[in-house]
């Protein structure tokens, strides 16, 4: 078993606003969530645990799936790397022409 992170070590209370807050930020800037982690008045995380905890919680997170949300789509930014996971109502088919509709050139006038 591995070992327990200090933010599932805090009150229940406090490990919500804790992911309440990631949530916001979307998982990233590590160092304004700690910010707005210390505003709410917990100190005892540093920015090393934060980091190691995040992805956990944002892969935990990807699995949930609201009944309304049929299509998921991955996107990757193949310059940075970045992947994000976007849920929606919309088919699969919607977003794929929506997507053909950004790429398809401009027709000159």
């Amino acid at each position: 078993m591995g070992r327990y992170h200090s933010i599932d070590l805090l009150p229940i209370e406090q490990h919500e606003q804790v992911n309440q807050c990631i949530r916001v930020h979307r998982y990233m800037n590590l160092d304004a969530i700690l910010a707005d982690i210390h505003e709410l008045g917990i100190e005892q995380l540093s920015r090393s645990a934060l980091g190691r905890y995040i992805p956990q919680l944002r892969a935990k997170d990807e699995m949930k799936v609201a009944p309304a949300e049929d299509t998921i789509v991955t996107i990757v930014e193949r310059s940075t790397g970045e992947v994000r996971v976007v849920k929606t109502t919309a088919s699969a088919a919607y977003v794929a022409a929506q997507i053909a509709k950004i790429s398809a050139p401009n027709p000159v006038s």
